[in-house]
């Protein structure tokens, strides 16, 4: 997707497109995995979607009009699996809430000039959020 923040670089502002799958003429079968917003402009505030048809598996993503991302988003037959909201993530149609949690890590590495591989104990900074509905974890990184 192009610039969305502004006109410095004379490039126009992008146009808001229907949530549709163009394989199915349909949008029943939607299943929306991320929204990131744009710069708000005379036309109405646009975010940046990226979507499935669960009926026949076409991705898209484009920019649409929060008005059709949220007329989606109140019928939570849309919402299955992860769906990305900036920095939000939600699972069963709520965001998902840190959890504390050390992570530890065990990596199998052949270090440079070593005959063997080696076992390595590893620290990776992570954060771990958890559907609070179902249970789902998602480990990021810090």
């Amino acid at each position: 997707m192009g610039k969305a923040d502004g006109l410095s670089d004379g490039m126009s502002l992008p146009q808001g497109e229907r949530m549709w799958c163009s394989r199915c003429q349909s949008d029943e079968h939607l299943v929306l995995h991320s929204i990131d917003s744009v710069h708000a402009h005379n036309i109405g505030l646009l975010v940046a979607v990226s979507y499935t048809c669960a009926d026949c598996g076409l991705a898209q993503s484009h920019f649409t009009p929060l008005r059709e991302v949220a007329s989606k988003l109140n019928t939570k037959e849309n919402l299955e699996g992860l769906i990305v909201f900036e920095d939000s993530y939600l699972h069963c149609g709520d965001p998902m809430v840190p959890i504390p949690v050390e992570v530890r890590r065990s990596i199998t590495a052949k270090p440079v000039g070593a005959e063997e591989l080696v076992l390595l104990d590893v620290r990776l900074g992570t954060k771990v959020l958890q559907c609070m509905d179902c249970g789902f974890r998602l480990e990021l990184p810090a």
